[in-house]
Order: structure tokens, then sequence, then C-alpha cells
């Protein structure tokens, strides 16, 4: 069985028409559909402005344009205006929402939140919310209303049939997912012909708003195929497609970081994440994915490689830039080094790493040439001492890790998706530790995550980072992009 759904905001502050239309325009717009192919019981007037379906508002001008659109194979749609990158939270109010209704609410932000969009997704009252649509059930409806965004901001309602509890809570879910799906700035997925998942109409035009082609989208659309449909079913599962998905990520990806760093910014015993981006590290503290520090280097570059390590023994990770066979460090988060070491013959095909190699709490510099690793424990550029892999390559990923909680760093090779610890410095490993399914194109990254003295390793996977703290190849955290 297919349902009608009623999915966009019938306000003319939701499309951007004005508010009344003489009646000789009714008249056409209305004529204009028919011949379009909407038929006549998909077609309302109301306090003079004209819809179809129950659906979207019709200008004069978009009206005509259906008579001249054929369709077009494409399948993802926007509006002209989308929501801003600077908005980091958007909340819902739902507070009339009850049993169905209330989890199917629930799902729906999950649906949004659980992706690694420029925003959060979260019910109100929640905190820090930037922006916040006020949910409402009209009982008379069988579907749901919303608008589009404006000055940068999501459309501030959605309103949900109650009628809908006929269905159940997976096609509540996916219709109070699809019309947040306006809020945000989509289009149906077949406004272009309505009557492939609506059985019947015709093509809804620009109206107004824009229908503008997501690219990396679907070239078809088809029902059952975009939570973005014209018309839901009695079957819908309420879970973005991956077209969907691909739309959202086309439109709100956070901008890719040039890097991920770990360190103890806060000086509790537990690693956390940053970002950085161009000369400028985000972190945060807390691990929810929000940046709690900024700390930039004026004259930073992207060719610049950042490093991390608690240079004065604080027990407070610190930054540091390197720059040719040189490396710059600051403790007091103010971008100004306090300090320098150099490797007097240090080369650009060096690869400098980080650890406490000595054990006195204080980072060292060291410096990786070939498969040997010379450690300078104390800042004067002359190692004190050498570890070398017998079979190292050139390919090989070198990372610092204190494997076993002793206090002291140690040394671990990276080859292919396993990771081989030495940790008495003898350059045999000790420990293994494997991602089933990891990749070449896999980052790894190590850290302290649960605070119990003893580096774990963690994977990255676009733009999250999974972190395993047992040694058993399987994550135990997720932590998404940090900005």
């Amino acid at each position: 069985m297919i349902a009608r759904s009623i999915v966009l905001a019938a306000g003319c502050a939701a499309l951007v028409f004005g508010c009344a239309e003489p009646p000789q325009e009714t008249q056409e717009i209305v004529g204009n559909l028919v011949k379009a192919g909407f038929p006549a019981a998909d077609i309302m007037v109301v306090e003079g402005k004209v819809y179809v379906g129950r659906d979207a508002e019709v200008s004069l001008a978009a009206s005509r344009e259906m008579l001249q659109a054929g369709d077009t194979p494409e399948e993802q749609y926007r509006t002209t205006n989308l929501v801003s990158s600077s908005l980091a939270k958007i909340c819902i109010n739902g507070s009339t929402f009850t049993g169905a209704f209330s989890t199917a609410l629930d799902l729906a932000i999950q649906n949004y939140d659980e992706l690694p969009l420029t925003f959060a997704v979260g019910r109100a009252p929640s905190a820090d919310c930037g922006f916040t649509i006020n949910a409402v059930i009209d009982p008379n409806m069988n579907g749901g209303v919303a608008g589009f965004p404006s000055n940068g901001n999501p459309y501030g309602q959605i309103t949900i049939g109650g009628q809908l509890s006929q269905y159940g809570v997976d096609v509540i879910e996916h219709v109070i997912t699809h019309e947040i799906g306006h809020t945000l700035g989509f289009r149906h997925s077949d406004y272009y012909n309505r009557g492939i998942s609506c059985g019947s109409g015709g093509n809804e035009g620009d109206a107004g708003v824009g229908a503008i082609h997501i690219p990396g989208t679907p070239t078809t659309a088809a029902v059952g195929a975009s939570i973005m449909n014209s018309c839901f079913r009695s079957v819908e599962t309420g879970e973005f497609t991956s077209g969907d998905i691909t739309a959202l990520k086309e439109l709100y990806s956070p901008p890719r970081p040039d890097g991920y760093l770990v360190g103890d910014w806060e000086n509790d015993g537990r690693s956390n994440l940053a970002t950085r981006f161009g000369p400028c590290v985000f972190m945060d503290t807390n691990f929810d994915g929000v940046a709690d520090r900024t700390q930039c280097f004026g004259n930073g570059g992207s060719e610049d490689q950042y490093l991390v390590g608690d240079w004065d023994g604080d027990g407070r990770s610190n930054l540091a830039v390197r720059r040719g066979s040189c490396v710059l460090m600051d403790t007091t988060f103010d971008g100004v080094p306090e300090a320098t070491q150099c490797f007097g013959n240090g080369g650009s095909e060096d690869q400098y790493l980080v650890g406490d190699w000595d054990g006195d709490g204080r980072s060292n510099l060291a410096v990786r040439r070939g498969r040997c690793v010379l450690m300078d424990t104390n800042f004067d550029g002359v190692p004190e001492a050498t570890q070398c892999y017998g079979d190292g390559a050139s390919e090989d990923q070198y990372l610092v890790g204190d494997w076993d909680g002793d206090g002291r760093s140690n040394l671990a090779v990276r080859r292919g998706s396993c990771v081989l610890m030495d940790t008495n410095f003898d350059g045999a490993a000790d420990i293994t530790q494997c991602f089933g399914n990891g990749a070449s194109e896999d980052q790894y990254l190590v850290g302290d995550w649960d605070g119990d003295g003893r580096s774990n390793l963690a994977v990255r996977r676009g733009g999250c980072v999974l972190m395993d703290t047992t040694f058993d190849g399987i994550p135990e955290r997720t932590q998404c992009y940090v900005r």
C-alpha cells in the first residue's frame, strides 16, 4: 500500500513566496498542474495559495515550468538554501510526543546524529543547542509538514500526522526523518516525477526554492530508494539508504582535517584526540567530538609537521612544530615556541618520533633513519640510544607507546593491519595486535584511551577514530571529527 505523504510546509515563509496571488493566477496555476499530469485530487487551494498533493506550494512561474520540463534521471536534490557550517548543534523539541511517536523521534534524531556531519543533532532539552526545531503532532494529518532553511538555519518546525499511528514506529521514524531532511534543505528525490513513489502526479518543478542535483547520488529514483521520496509506504524501515547518506555527506561533511594528533591536553592521565586544520590544532578533552581548546602557530604552513609531547614534564601534553631539521616546542599553548632542538645532520626524509625514552616523565625526540631509531634523551641533538628492527623496511610505519605501562616509551612497527610492539628495546616484537579488517590506507594512532598508564591503539577510518583499549583488535570507543 502506498500512502500519500505531506512533506512540505504550507507557509509562505517556508517557501519564499508572496502571501497572496490574484484569482486569475490561481486558476492558471491549477490549469497548468492538470496539464502537467497532477490528478485533481492532488491539487488544493488554500487562502489563495495552490498546493500539490497537500505537499508543496506552487508559484505561477513554477507551474509554467512544469509544462516545459522533461523527466530527469537524477535522484537527490537540494534547495538553494542550506544550513550554515557554523551551526554546531540542532535540537528538536518534541515535548508533546509520547509512545511510538516519542520513540520514532529519538530514532530519527539518531539517524542524523550518528553520521559525521558539520552539526550534531539532539533532542531538547539538551546542552549547547545552536538552533531548536519545534516538533508538533496534528491528529488530523497522515504524513508530515516542514519547510526549508533560511538565513543559515533550518526551518523552525516540523508537523507530524497523528494518523501515522496506524503504521507503527518505523513508518513514523521515516516521516520524521524525511521532514528533518526538508528543514536541512533536501527536496523530494522524485520531485521531477511524483508518480514514481506516489503512483500519480507530475513534476513539482523548481517551486521557487531550487532543485539542485547533489553530486554522487544515484542516477534513478525508485520506490523505496530514498527517505526523501515524495510518498511513503507502509513497509518503510525509517533508515537512510546509501543514496541518502551520500547526499548528506556531500552537503554537510566536515572539512577533512590535515591530520589527527593525540595528547593528554588536560593532564588527567588519559589521552584525547585533536584535529589539525592548517596552522591550528583543535583539541577535544572529553570525547564528545567538540573542540575545547584551540592552538595555532601563527606562521604555520600545511607542510609543517606537528608533534605532541610533554616537553616540560608537567604531565600535560604540548605541541611542537618541525621545520627542517629543527623542532620548535611550545609549552604554554600560546603558539610561541619556548625551546628548539635540532638534529645537526637531519634531512627532510627523516621521520621524527616522540617518546619518554628514559622514563623521567619528560618527552624526548628521536629520529628514524632507515630501519633504525636514534633517541635523544637530553635535548642536545645527540642520540644516546639506537634501536633497529632487523628486518625493517622503508615502507614500515613506526609507532611509539608505553605498551607495558612501565612509564617508559617503546617502539612498534606496523606491517599491514598488524602492529608489532617491542617492550625491551631489543628490536624483537613482544606483543602483536591486528585490526582484522585493516586496510593500507588506514591511519594508526596511539594513546592511553582509558587512563590506565598503558598505551593502546586506534585506527582512523574516514572521519572517525576507532579506539581499542584491550589489545584484541576490537574497538570499544569511536570518536568522529573534532572541530
